[in-house]
């Protein structure tokens, strides 16, 4: 799903989404429409399908629910990593309405004897599952040969890289799920800090 405000890119939205058709290609069914239409630009075929709409709208309705249970588990993790000089919790600035969909700790690793694929390690073995976001394009190997790019052309997305956590959240997980990524990660940092 994609919104707008901007009356232009909902225009080149509407078109791009159904194969570059103009988007009254959808009246051609209807008794004010023609059958006629015309490709305006290269498109894809990104619209819905009806189930996709109706668990959508199903979402929708459960919409804040979902996004207030995020911002309960971001604000306790964050309460519980602050304190820890090892770790860096995400920015949350007041001007700014999270959506909380990843919950991404950078690890200072010169604070630590650990590097982020061990520590990632350290979580599995704890049966706390974790995941990095993002890995830098120019480690994927299309990219990476296509374009000719060594592992240092952009450091810093490689240093960024080098450190991030994504950690679970999940507007199902219980208290005592959040609970025990907290205490895994409290373990961890204080076993391998410096």
């Amino acid at each position: 799903m994609l919104t707008t405000a901007n009356p232009e890119y909902a225009e080149r939205i509407a078109i791009m989404s159904l194969h570059g058709i103009s988007h009254d290609a959808w009246k051609r069914y209807t008794s004010e429409g023609s059958w006629y239409y015309e490709v305006l630009q290269p498109g894809y075929k990104y619209n819905m399908t009806d189930i996709a709409a109706a668990i959508g709208l199903h979402q929708l309705a459960r919409s804040e629910w979902l996004l207030e249970r995020r911002r309960e588990i971001a604000q306790r993790y964050t309460e519980a990593f602050s304190h820890l000089s090892e770790l860096e919790t995400p920015p949350n600035p007041a001007h700014i309405e999270h959506a909380w969909h990843l919950y991404m700790l950078r690890l200072h690793l010169d604070r630590l004897t650990i590097t982020r694929d061990a520590f990632i390690q350290e979580l599995t073995k704890a049966n706390i599952g974790s995941s990095v976001h993002f890995i830098p394009l120019h480690l994927h190997p299309y990219y990476r040969d296509m374009y000719q790019l060594a592992t240092n052309d952009f450091p810093a997305a490689l240093g960024a890289y080098q450190r991030v956590i994504s950690l679970p959240i999940y507007p199902g997980m219980t208290n005592e799920d959040v609970e025990d990524v907290i205490s895994a990660v409290e373990q961890i940092v204080e076993t391998h800090k410096k």
